[in-house]
């Protein structure tokens, strides 16, 4: 039975993400849907506040009974991730995680903090610009922050459209990830084998999140790539499907239920 790869893409992305990775990984069942309002995924139809939750759902079903899964996720996603693994503790084998949004969780637990202050007037602007109508003043702050200044100035115009769709379901991202807040004790009892990936250039508040999860998560096995940021998994695809293919290939020995571990 081939191995189960389960990929959550970062914001603003698509599953197509993960294409690099699939090659490197023939022997493995991979599967990388699209998040609500990206790619090939409509934006969410519910009509109420939209949350982790909702956005794991869809992937929550593909988890298959056996063999476990294994997730690999990026930013917004990892965060996605981080709920499905809680909640699924027997189908999920290992997760190996770029800098997690878990910007509820900085919040709760960093209160204050500059980090924390950063992440937080990042979404304020955000919000603000897509409340007054401004979608692409909006897609520049966003995707400046993350990729750093002139970045959506440098965005060619065939890329912009499918960008500036998936920052109209912004305001919702920011909700859900302020509103999803992980105690310390819930985290420690996340005990699977985690492979966390930060880049040595990303942005102070991703770093922060990502200390948090290094201290917090016993499984937890943390890399820095020297030189990358924050879209390390887009920029820089090689170097940290390289780590990806590492980690889970130690962890791709044929399942059994009685041998199934949940150390690193």
């Amino acid at each position: 039975m081939k191995p189960f790869l389960l990929c959550i893409h970062s914001f603003a992305a698509s599953g197509r993400q993960y294409r690099s990775l699939e090659k490197r990984l023939p022997g493995w069942r991979v599967v990388a849907p699209d998040l609500y309002g990206h790619g090939g995924r409509p934006a969410w139809p519910g009509d109420r506040r939209f949350t982790l939750a909702d956005e794991a759902a869809p992937f929550e079903a593909l988890l298959p009974e056996e063999p476990p899964a294994h997730l690999v996720a990026h930013s917004y996603g990892a965060a996605v991730a981080l709920r499905i693994a809680a909640a699924n503790r027997t189908r999920v084998r290992s997760m190996a995680l770029y800098e997690p949004a878990i910007w509820g969780t900085l919040a709760h637990l960093c209160p204050g903090e500059p980090a924390t202050v950063e992440i937080e007037a990042v979404r304020d602007e955000t919000i603000r610009l897509l409340d007054a109508g401004r979608l692409e003043a909006a897609a520049a702050r966003f995707i400046d922050y993350w990729a750093g200044q002139g970045a959506w100035a440098a965005t060619p115009a065939e890329r912009r459209p499918r960008l500036l769709a998936a920052i109209g379901s912004l305001r919702e991202g920011w909700l859900a990830s302020f509103a999803e807040r992980w105690s310390l004790a819930a985290l420690r009892a996340l005990d699977l084998p985690c492979l966390l990936i930060s880049g040595s250039r990303s942005t102070a508040a991703a770093r922060r999140a990502f200390a948090l999860l290094r201290d917090a998560l016993p499984g937890a096995k943390a890399l820095e790539l020297d030189g990358l940021g924050h879209l390390g998994p887009i920029t820089h695809s090689e170097r940290v499907d390289a780590a990806l293919e590492a980690f889970l290939l130690e962890r791709s020995t044929p399942w059994a239920p009685s041998s199934l571990s949940h150390t690193a």
